[in-house]
C-alpha cells in the first residue's frame, strides 16, 4: 500500500496480468495488489520447478501474504484456444475487469536468415495476437464498468536501428549486429502500433492504451536465461517497470493514453519515484 497517500487507488479494481509467473509480470501483479487490486495471474508454470525461477504458486503466495485477493488461470498463450477463455474466467472468480496487463511475451534471438515460419508463428501470436484477443474480450467489461486500462508490455528492440554508415564499435550497432533481436523487435513494433491504434479509437471510451518498455535491460530470470548482459549494458530494477505499470494502469484515459512509454523517463516526466513491490517508498537507484 502507498502509504504516503493514505489509500489505495486501485481498490476495487480488478487486473489480469499475462506471464506472471516471474520477472517483469511478477513484479507488476505484486505492485497493482499492493494498491489494492484483486489480480487474475495468468501464465504456463503453476508450480515451482520448471526450467526457470519462478511459478504463479509463489507468486499468488506473495500476494496473499501480503493481505492481497489473486487467483492463478494457467494458459499457454500461443495457443488461441487457451486464450480464449481467460477474461471470462477472471470475470467469473473476481467479479469483473478493469485493467489488462499484456506482458508474456516469446523471444528468439537468432540471426533473421535463420528464422522459421515457426519462430515467426509463435512471435506473432505471443506478441501481437494474444494481447489483441484479450484486448478484444476485455473491452466489454471495461466499459460495463466505466472506465480501463490495458497496458501492452514492449520493448526497446522495437525501435529502428540506426541506417549506415555504422561505428561496428558501437554498443547498439553491436547489439543488432550480434543479438540478433529482429523478429523479436519486429513482433514488439507491430505491438506498439497497434496500441497506438487502440488508444486513438477508444478515445471517447474512457479506456486508456499504452505501451511500456524498460530503457534498458531487466535483470529478470527470463533476461538473464538469454545471456549477453555485461557491465556496458542499462541494466534497471524491475521496480521502475512495476512502478510505470501501476501509474498507467491507474489514471485518467484523457490524460495519459496512447503512450509508447519508457519505464524511467515516464516516472521522471510525472514527477514519481519509484517504489517496492508491496507499496513502500524506497530510496531508488542511481542510474
Amino acid at each position: 500500500m502507498n502509504m504516503e497517500e493514505g489509500a489505495q487507488p486501485l481498490k476495487g479494481k480488478v487486473a489480469i496480468v499475462t506471464g506472471a509467473s516471474r520477472g517483469i509480470g511478477s513484479a507488476i501483479a505484486r505492485r497493482l495488489s499492493a494498491e489494492g487490486a484483486a489480480v487474475a495471474l495468468v501464465a504456463r508454470t503453476v508450480a515451482p520447478g520448471g526450467q526457470l525461477a519462478g511459478s504463479l504458486e509463489e507468486v499468488a503466495a506473495a500476494i496473499r501474504t501480503s493481505g492481497g485477493t489473486c487467483c492463478i488461470i494457467q494458459a499457454n498463450l500461443a495457443n488461441p484456444v487457451d486464450r480464449s477463455g481467460i477474461v471470462a474466467e477472471c470475470v467469473a472468480t473476481l467479479g469483473g475487469l478493469d485493467i489488462l496487463v499484456n506482458n508474456a511475451a516469446w523471444s528468439r534471438f537468432v540471426p533473421i536468415w535463420e528464422v522459421s515460419a515457426r519462430h515467426v508463428e509463435l512471435a506473432m501470436q505471443m506478441n501481437l495476437y494474444a494481447p489483441l484477443d484479450l484486448s478484444q474480450a476485455a473491452l466489454p467489461h471495461m466499459e460495463a464498468r466505466g472506465a480501463g486500462w490495458i497496458l501492452n508490455i514492449s520493448s526497446a528492440t522495437a525501435d529502428l536501428p540506426p541506417s549506415a554508415p555504422w561505428d561496428l564499435n558501437d554498443r547498439k550497432i553491436q547489439f543488432n549486429l550480434h543479438g540478433h533481436p529482429t523478429l523479436y523487435g519486429t513482433s514488439k513494433a507491430a505491438l506498439d502500433r497497434m496500441t497506438a491504434g487502440w488508444a486513438i479509437e477508444l478515445a471517447d471510451r474512457n479506456i486508456a492504451a499504452n505501451v511500456l518498455a524498460p530503457v534498458g535491460a531487466v535483470a529478470s530470470e527470463g533476461a538473464l536465461s538469454v545471456g549477453g548482459w555485461d557491465e556496458r549494458d542499462h541494466i534497471e530494477p524491475v521496480e521502475a517497470m512495476a512502478e510505470a505499470a501501476f501509474q498507467l494502469c491507474h489514471r485518467p484515459a484523457n490524460e495519459l493514453s496512447g503512450r509508447i512509454a519508457r519505464s524511467l523517463p515516464l516516472l521522471e516526466e510525472l514527477g514519481v519515484h519509484y517504489r517496492g513491490l508491496d507499496g513502500q517508498a524506497i530510496e531508488p537507484m542511481l542510474m
